[in-house]
């Protein structure tokens, strides 16, 4: 599995970004379950500015 962080933004929106990729996908490049090791709140942020 990979490792994820949950990251929360001002406006609800939930976000899961890559912390490590696992050995599969660096190897097959094939998204491998996602395991969130970390919750990351953004609360100052708006969802507008993740484009």
């Amino acid at each position: 599995m990979c490792d994820y962080t949950q990251v929360h933004y001002k406006c609800s929106r939930l976000r899961y970004t890559v912390r490590a990729w696992c050995t599969k996908y660096q190897e097959t490049h094939e998204r491998c379950p996602a395991n969130v090791v970390a919750i990351e709140y953004r609360l100052d942020e708006n969802c507008g500015a993740l484009i």
